[in-house]
């Protein structure tokens, strides 16, 4: 399996732990135990659920992080949508996990064009609290799964993929296909730092050795505690911006540099890389954009038809 960062577990076992034993960094008032925190006061109720003014205060600056307008009525709005969310996936028990969690931060991250790490930085950075970022990502995704579920069966029509074809220059539009082997050096003492310094080394030998395909993964096969794994084919449109830069950088016959990863030390033979004659992928990509646009808009009118009927206090 090609990762865009294999040098890291991935970010929904990290988020996981980093919600499960609270933030490694504490930053502001919101982290201070109880008896230090001043006291809050509630400034609006969602079928008696309360808001607080430190809630607002967090919204605002998750919205600065998201780039996102973060006046004090945009802040309101959005923490009323996340206590109907919450309240309405409830209703069926739904329950986002934190590796679910996690990805939700990583959707959000992609749409940013960020790593996910640097999203979780930047509001660790801004002050904004653990439960704070747990209850509003939990909210988006449990209520995308239910409007998914709402929609189960729905697809996208053959005339409308046609169109979004036509308009992206047909098979013209397809992508790269890059046919690639992974290479990954074995690390039998993954504590011992002289010898996963000494099997890093052999990877950085083993690559400046490599300059083809055919020659380069015969060199690696022989290679005593090195694996290569059968060639796959992957299509630009399918691959991480992260993943798809590293790629397009290396050189075809190479390899990608060494990183480290749970499996070992791990390289990337780039073998071809060229235009793909078929637009399966394309195809793919735009069914899902289409999908998502409909569920994104039947997302916004549920969440209208929800507000109507809520009962919705806020203090002035």
């Amino acid at each position: 399996m090609i990762r865009c960062n294999p040098s890291r577990q991935s970010f929904s076992a990290q988020i996981s732990m980093i919600l499960s034993l609270g933030f490694l960094v504490v930053v502001g008032s919101a982290f201070l135990p109880a008896s230090q925190a001043r006291a809050q006061a509630i400034i609006a109720t969602v079928n008696s659920d309360p808001i607080t003014d430190i809630d607002l205060e967090q919204r605002m600056k998750l919205l600065r992080v998201l780039h996102q307008p973060a006046t004090h009525d945009t802040a309101m709005d959005s923490l009323i949508d996340d206590q109907l969310r919450l309240e309405e996936t409830g209703k069926f028990k739904i329950k986002a996990s934190n590796a679910e969690i996690g990805q939700q931060i990583s959707k959000v991250a992609n749409d940013m064009k960020m790593a996910p790490e640097a999203l979780m930085a930047a509001m660790q950075s801004a002050g904004i609290s653990d439960s704070h970022i747990k209850d509003h990502f939990a909210a988006a995704y449990q209520f995308n799964l239910l409007v998914q579920a709402y929609n189960k069966g729905v697809e996208a029509s053959e005339t409308q993929v046609r169109a979004e074809l036509a308009k992206d220059g047909g098979k013209a539009a397809a992508g790269i296909d890059y046919k690639v082997h992974q290479v990954i050096f074995t690390v039998l003492d993954p504590a011992n730092p002289a010898l996963a310094a000494a099997r890093l080394k052999a990877a950085e030998q083993l690559r400046a050795q490599f300059t083809d395909c055919d020659s380069g993964l015969a060199l690696a096969r022989d290679m005593e505690d090195v694996a290569v794994k059968d060639q796959i084919t992957r299509n630009s449109l399918q691959l991480s911006e992260g993943l798809k830069q590293l790629l397009d950088k290396t050189p075809v016959g190479h390899l990608t540099p060494p990183e480290r990863t749970s499996s070992g030390i791990e390289m990337i033979a780039v073998c071809s890389k060229g235009l793909s004659d078929d637009d399966t992928a394309l195809r793919n990509a735009i069914s899902q954009k289409l999908l998502a646009a409909e569920f994104e808009a039947d997302a916004a009118r549920r969440l209208k038809e929800m507000r109507s009927y809520a009962v919705i206090v806020v203090k002035k």
